[in-house]
C-alpha cells in the first residue's frame, strides 16, 4: 500500500488551486486520481493507525492510583513510569510540562485538525476522482464519520462539557472549514454550532453508507459504526429518544452479537474472536505506564474504587485485567497485590487497541431509556449484555439505591474500562471532584495528595503550538494544582 505524508498533502492543496503549476509528467510525485488512491490517503493520513494522540486521558480518572515498588535492592530499580504524564494525573494548569520541567507536546489539537483538513480535501475533490458512484459514496462515508469522530474528540478534550441550556454559549473547539493550508486565525465555535456539525458529518456518512450496502470490513468506517457514533453523539447531547433509535439501527444494520466472556480464555478481549467489535482503529501506549510486572520504582495501576465496583462473579475482572502479586522486604516484609488493563496487548496483530463494540449501543440505550425514566427496559438492556459477562447463574441485575441512572452508569463504568470513555463521562456526569495520591518512593505511606475540585480542570489547555500560532483563538484559564494535605 502507498504511504502517503504531509508532502502529498501539500500538493493535492496546490493542484486544488493551481492545476497547472505542476504537470502531471513528473516522476516523482504521487497525484492521487482515483477514488482508490483517495481511500489509500485517508488510510494512512486519517485512520493513521499507528499514531497514539492522548496517552494521557486515562490517567486523568478514577479509575487509577499510583503504585511504588519497595523492594529488595531498590537501588538498581530506575524505572518510575509515572513520572512521564505526572502533569496529567495530578491535573497540573499546564501539563505539557513535566514533572522535571520537561516539554511533551499535547499533539491531539493538531492531529485531529488534520484529519478535519484531509477529509475536506477528499470530500472538496470528490467529484473529480476517477470511479465508480458506489465507490465514491464510500469515500464519502468514511470522509464524513472521520470528520464527526475528529470533532467529537477535540470537543470532549478542549471545549467546556455540554449542557443543553447554555450550549449555544459554551464555547467548544473551532470549526475548520478550509481546503488548504492557511494561517487563519480561528475562533471558538459554540457547543450548539460544533454538535451541529458532528450531527450533520455523521447522518451524512449513514446516508451514504446504507446507498453503498453490504458489509464492510472492521478496519474501515461501516454504516452500523456510524449509527454507533451518531448515538454516542446524540447522548452526550441529552437527545434520549434519537439515542434509542440510533442504536436500535445498530441492531438493525449488524450482525455481531455479544462476545460471550469464559472463565479463561485464551484471546484477548480484543482480538478477532470477539465479534462484537463493528470499527476498530488506533493505538493506545497504556502497555507503557500501567506495567503487569513489579519491577520498577513507580508506575499507575487499576484503581481500588474501580475494583470494588465488580461483584465476585463478574468475569470481566479476570478477562480485562491483569492481577499481579508482589513481594517486598523495604520498610516492612509484605505481599501486595495489583491489577493492570490487558483488554488488548501490542503482541496481538489481529486488532487495533480501540473498538467501537456493540456493547456500548447497549449501554446507550439503556441510558437514555433510564433518564426518560423506562427502568424497565433499561434493566433490560443491562441484562442482555451481562448475561455475556457474568458467571452462569448470576441473578439479573436490579436497581441499586442510587436509582436507575446511577445503576446504568456505574454499568458503563465496569464495561467499558480503559478505552477512553471514562474521562468523557465523568464530564457530561457535571465534573465531580477526585482525589489522586502521588506516592513518595522513599517512604512508603507518605506522598503529595492533589484534588481535581473545579470544573475548569475538566477542560484541558490548547497546546502550546497552537497558542503561539493562533493569537486570536479564545484561552482558558485552567486552575492550578498545588499538593492539598492528606
Amino acid at each position: 500500500m502507498k504511504k502517503y505524508n504531509l508532502y502529498l498533502l501539500l500538493l493535492i492543496v496546490i493542484l486544488s488551486s493551481c492545476s497547472d503549476f505542476l504537470e502531471e509528467s513528473s516522476q516523482d510525485l504521487m497525484i492521487p486520481k482515483s477514488v482508490k488512491d483517495y481511500k489509500e490517503l485517508l488510510f494512512g493520513e486519517i485512520l493513521k493507525n499507528g499514531e497514539v494522540l492522548h496517552p494521557y486521558l486515562e490517567y486523568m480518572t478514577d479509575d487509577v492510583k499510583d503504585q511504588c515498588y519497595y523492594g529488595t535492592n531498590p537501588g538498581v530499580i530506575s524505572n518510575d513510569f509515572r513520572e512521564s504524564v505526572w502533569a496529567y494525573y495530578t491535573w497540573q494548569a499546564n501539563p505539557e510540562v513535566g514533572k522535571l520541567n520537561e516539554f511533551t507536546a499535547d499533539n491531539a489539537w493538531v492531529s485531529y485538525f488534520h484529519k478535519i483538513l484531509m477529509t475536506n480535501i477528499i470530500l472538496d475533490n470528490l467529484p473529480k476522482m476517477t470511479g465508480t458512484d458506489i465507490e465514491r459514496q464510500d469515500l464519502a462515508g468514511e470522509a464524513y464519520f472521520m470528520r464527526a469522530f475528529s470533532y467529537f474528540m477535540l470537543a470532549n478534550l478542549y471545549g467546556q462539557p455540554y449542557h443543553p441550556a447554555t450550549a449555544d454559549q459554551d464555547l467548544c473547539v473551532p470549526v475548520n472549514n478550509e481546503i488548504s493550508l492557511s494561517d487563519k486565525m480561528m475562533r471558538r465555535a459554540t457547543n450548539s454550532v460544533v454538535y451541529a456539525q458532528m450531527e450533520k458529518d455523521i447522518n451524512r456518512a449513514i446516508q451514504c453508507f446504507k446507498m453503498v450496502g453490504g458489509e464492510k470490513s472492521i478496519y474501515r468506517p461501516n454504516l452500523p459504526g456510524a449509527y454507533l457514533l451518531a448515538s454516542r453523539i446524540a447522548l452526550f447531547q441529552e437527545k434520549y429518544d434519537q439515542t434509542i433509535l440510533y442504536c436500535d439501527s445498530v441492531f438493525k444494520e449488524s450482525s455481531h452479537a455479544l462476545y460471550k466472556l469464559k472463565e479463561k480464555d485464551d484471546n484477548y478481549f480484543f482480538s478477532l474472536a470477539n465479534k462484537e467489535i463493528l470499527f476498530s482503529y488506533g493505538t493506545t501506549t497504556l502497555e507503557s505506564y500501567m506495567r503487569e510486572d513489579f519491577r520498577y520504582a513507580g508506575e499507575l495501576v487499576v484503581s481500588d474504587d474501580l475494583l470494588k465496583q465488580y461483584s465476585a462473579d463478574d468475569l470481566r475482572v479476570t478477562n480485562f485485567f491483569k492481577h499481579t502479586k508482589g513481594s517486598q522486604r523495604r520498610p516492612v516484609a509484605k505481599e501486595y497485590n495489583i491489577y493492570t488493563p490487558i483488554k488488548w496487548s501490542r503482541n496481538s496483530a489481529t486488532v487495533y487497541s480501540n473498538a467501537f463494540r456493540i456493547s456500548e449501543a447497549y449501554l446507550n440505550r439503556a441510558e437514555a431509556f433510564a433518564e426518560l425514566g423506562n427502568t424497565n427496559k433499561a434493566l433490560a438492556d443491562l441484562n442482555e449484555l451481562r448475561e455475556n459477562r457474568m458467571k452462569p447463574g448470576t441473578p439479573p441485575l436490579a436497581v441499586d439505591e442510587d436509582g436507575i441512572v446511577a445503576t446504568v452508569r456505574k454499568e458503563r463504568r465496569r464495561e467499558l474500562a480503559f478505552e477512553g470513555f471514562r474521562w468523557f463521562d465523568l464530564r457530561r456526569y457535571g465534573c465531580p471532584p477526585l482525589k489522586h495520591t502521588y506516592s513518595s518512593k522513599e517512604n512508603e505511606g507518605a506522598g503529595d495528595v492533589f484534588e481535581l475540585k473545579e470544573k475548569g480542570s475538566y477542560v484541558l489547555p490548547i497546546p502550546k503550538s497552537e497558542r503561539e500560532r493562533n493569537t486570536e483563538i479564545e484561552i482558558f484559564d485552567r486552575p492550578n494544582s498545588e499538593p492539598v494535605n492528606n
